[in-house]
């Protein structure tokens, strides 16, 4: 995967020109949204449906839905209640259907192909299937003193192409496909402008888990999610309580602060739910000593149907992500 800059193209694994379109799936919802094509703050069309129980059951080694029928037709609907016709599509998927690695090497090799071979080498040990079975993206970041980190995503080729496959059924491609987390991470980008200059953590608490990425001056240095289908159990901050944010955020704040810079985050974002209130951010910031913000799609984006999109912008953060990487 080559990426011309983290706030423009991150974690995918196909790089055609961007649709309007974008669509996130997770084991709750199908997200679809279209952006106007004159004006990129604009969301013309969108819509999320919920999704029938077991229907989606993110996984590294096996096909992801249950029963490619009742998942198409749920897309159908999806698409028909957003007023949505398209033959292309950009795509997010659940975070736990793939593998992120972080790979510090001292030295890479130039060559494409062999820097794919000594990448494989290295997830071989860690995949719960075969390395030959997947698909591989990567992102290397070299540093001013020649040591490269590199970010890869493996995906086994059953789960992606069973993705794939539901959408082929309605015909539409889907060309452009990340995860879930890192489509987020371009909204982030897109709302502000000089990520790339800064150090900062965005933590992202949805109904079916959690997930945590750190961004060094545009390099990704740490990445943890949480699905709901792994042994801790995980629930929204807002059926916890408020203060449980703060054990989200702090094991990624002193990991980052013990192996990558003694210097507090610039900024950490929060995407929940349900906005955290001011006295619940402020508490944060300093406990954490360091600003801790909402991440507010409605900061940019607008739509004609303003009401749904307030009730619908924590589930459509992904899919908005995606589609504003088309400008």
């Amino acid at each position: 995967m080559i990426q011309k800059s983290l706030t423009s193209r991150i974690q995918k694994f196909f790089q055609p020109s961007l649709p309007l379109v974008a669509c996130e799936i997770n084991r709750r919802t199908i997200a679809v949204v279209r952006l106007d094509s004159r004006n990129p703050a604009l969301v013309d069309r969108f819509a999320v449906i919920p999704l029938p129980e077991g229907l989606v059951l993110p996984s590294l080694t096996r096909p992801n839905i249950a029963a490619v029928p009742d998942f198409v037709a749920a897309l159908k609907a999806a698409l028909a209640k957003a007023e949505i016709k398209t033959a292309r599509v950009s795509l997010a998927l659940p975070d736990a259907s793939a593998k992120v690695s972080l790979h510090p090497l001292d030295t890479l090799p130039g060559n494409e192909n062999e820097k794919e071979q000594l990448l494989r080498w290295k997830l071989k040990k860690t995949l719960p299937f075969n390395i030959d079975e997947s698909h591989v993206a990567s992102l290397d970041h070299k540093f001013p003193n020649g040591k490269h980190l590199v970010l890869t995503v493996c995906i086994h080729k059953e789960v992606l192409a069973q993705y794939e496959e539901v959408f082929q059924k309605l015909g539409i491609h889907a060309g452009y496909i990340c995860l879930s987390s890192f489509a987020a991470f371009e909204l982030l980008a897109r709302l502000e402008p000089d990520l790339g200059q800064r150090s900062v953590l965005l933590l992202r608490v949805r109904p079916s888990g959690v997930s945590s990425i750190i961004a060094q001056e545009g390099r990704v240095v740490f990445f943890r999610q949480t699905d709901v289908g792994d042994e801790v159990t995980v629930a929204a901050p807002a059926a916890l309580g408020w203060p449980d944010l703060f054990d989200e955020i702090h094991p990624c704040v002193t990991y980052y602060q013990d192996k990558l810079s003694s210097k507090p985050l610039d900024k950490i974002y929060v995407a929940c739910p349900q906005d955290p209130p001011t006295a619940v951010l402020s508490s944060l910031s300093e406990r954490l000593r360091s600003p801790v913000v909402n991440l507010d799609p409605l900061s940019f984006f607008q739509s004609p149907n303003a009401g749904a999109l307030r009730n619908s912008k924590s589930a459509l953060m992904p899919s908005l992500g995606l589609a504003a990487g088309r400008f």
